[in-house]
């Protein structure tokens, strides 16, 4: 197995880690249905994800055309979703197969592995408790701990400096996460199985197709920047 020591693993959470799709889009279709909207199809949510709570309930309430821009109701609908996505947030989620295999395969070759998600904290922490992954992580940084989340690199480069890597590699499943690494100039893997592969900003990232193929993966990723370098 080829080490990686100096080397920090960042994950997204919802997609990569967790298929979270089926309570995110139980919660959010709750909330359509208590305002007198329709519910949505699953694969329409899907394509929502990615850019935090707030952003998600705001652009499944534009999709039928109520903006909630300047909605007084606003707050209400949203801490509203929020409690209920809360109560429920593992009830139907499960953790992608082999991750858990793949997080502790990277542990033993000597990386560093973090979370870099969009997910506010009152529920990235639960999820990830609920999960069973709280124990492979050193960093957790979620979308309202810093100034900037992705696509923005701050995230990212802040895993960096706090874990003083020499190398980073992101691994994620959508523009949010494509974008961030290549604002902070770090390579990308995308996982096959989460929810960005129809987005056509996608078109020039690398993917993987499972867990069990990830290590060698992230091995090829980080030799292709070195000799860009």
């Amino acid at each position: 197995m080829q080490r990686l020591d100096g080397t920090v693993c960042i994950f997204d959470l919802d997609g990569t880690l967790v298929d979270s799709a089926p309570d995110l889009a139980r919660a959010l279709n709750r909330a359509l249905v208590r305002e007198g909207l329709s519910a949505l199809p699953l694969d329409e949510v899907k394509a929502l994800f990615g850019h935090g709570a707030e952003w998600l309930i705001t652009a499944a309430f534009q999709a039928q055309g109520r903006d909630l821009s300047a909605d007084p109701e606003r707050d209400r609908i949203l801490e509203t979703y929020l409690a209920d996505y809360a109560a429920h947030i593992f009830k139907e989620s499960r953790v992608f197969d082999g991750a858990v295999a793949a997080l502790e395969a990277l542990r033993r070759a000597g990386a560093t592995l973090a979370i870099c998600t969009n997910k506010v904290a009152r529920l990235s922490l639960p999820l990830i408790e609920a999960a069973e992954l709280d124990g492979f992580f050193d960093v957790i940084i979620s979308g309202d701990q810093l100034a900037e989340r992705k696509p923005s690199p701050l995230p990212l480069n802040h895993i960096v400096e706090r874990t003083r890597a020499q190398n980073a590699i992101m691994i994620g499943d959508g523009y949010p996460d494509f974008g961030a690494a290549n604002a902070a100039r770090i390579p990308a893997l995308m996982a096959r199985s989460g929810y960005g592969k129809r987005d056509r900003r996608l078109a020039d990232a690398v993917w993987f197709d499972d867990y069990a193929t990830l290590h060698q993966a992230v091995i090829n990723a980080l030799m292709r920047e070195e000799k860009q370098r």
